[in-house]
C-alpha cells in the first residue's frame, strides 16, 4: 500500500478481519490492536467508538478507512460457535446461554455490530439504539468508509485494494474458521426470524452496506485469489491454547476431569513429538486417547462404545466429534454407572500413536 500510516482497517468481529489484517501485512496472525488496526482491546473494549463520533469525520477525512461487513444471520452463528467453547468470552455474559436459541434472546449479544462500532466493550450492558445507527451511517457516508460485503469476499478485496493501494497476493489463508459450525441455510426458519427480530439495528446497517456496495460506479472485478480453506491449518494452534475436545464435547465434567491427561498429552504431540501438521496431530490425538481409554477401563463398557462409533479410516475431524458424541451418549444413556469413569486417565507416553521428530513449541492451553 501506497501510504500505510494513513490507511484504517476496522476489523469487525467475525467478518474475516483476521483473514485480511494477516493478508495486508503479510503475517501469519493478526497484528496488534491499535490506531490503524480497530478491533477488541484486551479489556475486550473496540477502539473504533472515536471514528463513528460525526464530531471527528473532518479528522478521519484524511484517512483511507474500510471494513467489511456481514449478514447478521451468518454472522451471529459464526460468532456463537466460535466462543461457546472461550471461557473468557462465555464469563462477560450476566446470563449464561445454555444453547443458541438463549445466545439470540440474550440482550448482551443482540445488535453487537453497531456497538462495536460505537466503541462498547464487547457484550456490553449498554444496548445500542436506533440513533447509534444513525451516527453510524452518518459517519461511513460522510467520511467515508468503504465498506465491503463478507459474502462478496474477492470484490470486496478488490475494492479495498483500489482504495488503499493493498496489493493482495493470490494465495490467501482463511483465519480462525471454525471446526463445528451449522450453515446459514441449516437454520431453522424460527431461529433465523429470532435472529432477525432481535439484531434489528444491525440488519438495518448490513442493508444499507450492500446497497451501497451494489451502487457503487466501480466495477467490481473478482479477484483471482485462492483462498485456502484448510481446518487442519488451525488444529495446533488452537490446541496450544485449549483443549481439543472444547470444540465438540459437551461434557465439560468429562473435560475438566482429565484436564491433567489432555494437558499432557497435546504437550507430548506438539512439544516432544514436533507435530505440527494438523491432520496428523487430529489422527494421533484421537487414537491415543482411545488406547488410554482401553488401558484405563479395559474391555469395559464404555471403552466398547467409543471403539463401536469410530471409524479408523475416517476424517480424522470427523471422527474427533465422534469421539466427544459417544462420551456424551453414553454418560446420558448410562447415568447409573457412569460415575466410575470420571475416574481420571493416567498419560502414558507408549500409548501414543503417531511420532515426529522434536520441535520446540511456546505455550499450551492455560491452567
Amino acid at each position: 500500500m501506497e501510504n500505510k500510516d494513513k490507511v484504517i482497517f476496522i476489523h469487525i468481529p467475525k467478518t474475516g478481519g483476521t483473514t485480511i489484517n494477516s493478508a495486508m501485512n503479510n503475517t501469519f496472525w493478526q497484528t496488534e490492536v491499535g490506531f490503524n488496526y480497530r478491533h477488541i482491546l484486551p479489556n475486550k473494549k473496540s477502539n473504533s467508538g472515536d471514528i463513528f463520533d460525526s464530531k471527528n469525520i473532518n479528522k478521519y477525512k484524511e484517512y483511507v478507512i474500510f471494513m467489511m461487513l456481514r449478514d447478521p444471520v451468518d454472522r451471529l452463528i459464526s460468532e456463537y460457535y466460535f466462543i461457546k467453547e472461550r471461557q473468557e468470552f462465555i464469563d462477560l455474559l450476566k446470563n449464561k446461554p445454555k444453547n443458541f436459541e438463549a445466545y439470540i434472546k440474550n440482550r448482551q449479544t443482540q445488535n453487537a455490530v453497531v456497538n462495536f462500532l460505537r466503541g462498547r466493550r464487547m457484550y456490553d450492558l449498554h444496548a445500542a439504539k436506533q440513533e447509534d445507527l444513525n451516527e453510524v451511517i452518518h459517519v461511513i457516508d460522510n467520511t467515508p468508509i468503504h465498506t465491503g460485503i463478507f459474502e462478496q469476499f474477492a470484490e470486496s478485496l478488490y475494492y479495498f485494494g483500489e482504495k488503499t493501494g493493498i496489493k493482495w497476493k493470490k494465495n490467501i489463508e482463511v483465519k480462525r474458521m471454525t471446526f463445528k459450525r451449522p450453515k446459514a441455510k441449516e437454520i431453522s426458519t424460527e431461529i433465523r426470524d429470532l435472529i432477525m427480530e432481535h439484531n434489528q439495528l444491525d440488519v438495518e446497517l448490513y442493508a444499507h452496506g450492500l446497497k451501497n456496495f451494489n451502487n457503487l460506479n466501480e466495477r467490481h472485478k473478482k479477484l483471482k485469489i485462492s483462498f485456502i480453506k484448510d481446518k487442519y491449518n488451525h488444529v495446533v494452534p488452537y490446541c496450544a491454547k485449549w483443549c481439543f475436545f472444547e470444540f465438540c464435547m459437551e461434557n465439560k465434567k468429562f473435560i475438566k476431569q482429565n484436564f491433567d491427561f489432555f494437558k499432557r498429552l497435546t504437550f507430548y504431540l506438539i512439544e516432544s513429538k514436533g507435530i505440527r501438521d494438523g491432520k496428523t496431530y487430529t489422527k494421533s490425538w484421537n487414537e491415543s486417547f482411545i488406547k488410554a481409554v482401553e488401558a484405563n477401563f479395559p474391555s469395559s463398557d464404555f471403552t466398547n462404545y467409543i471403539i463401536k462409533n469410530y471409524d479408523f479410516s475416517g476424517e480424522p475431524l470427523d471422527q474427533t466429534s465422534r469421539i466427544a458424541k459417544s462420551v456424551d451418549d453414553f454418560f446420558i444413556k448410562h447415568k447409573h454407572k457412569a460415575n466410575k469413569y470420571y475416574k481420571a486417565l493416567v498419560f502414558n507416553e507408549s500409548q501414543v500413536v503417531i511420532t515426529k521428530e522434536k520441535r520446540w513449541f511456546s505455550s499450551l492451553f492455560n491452567n
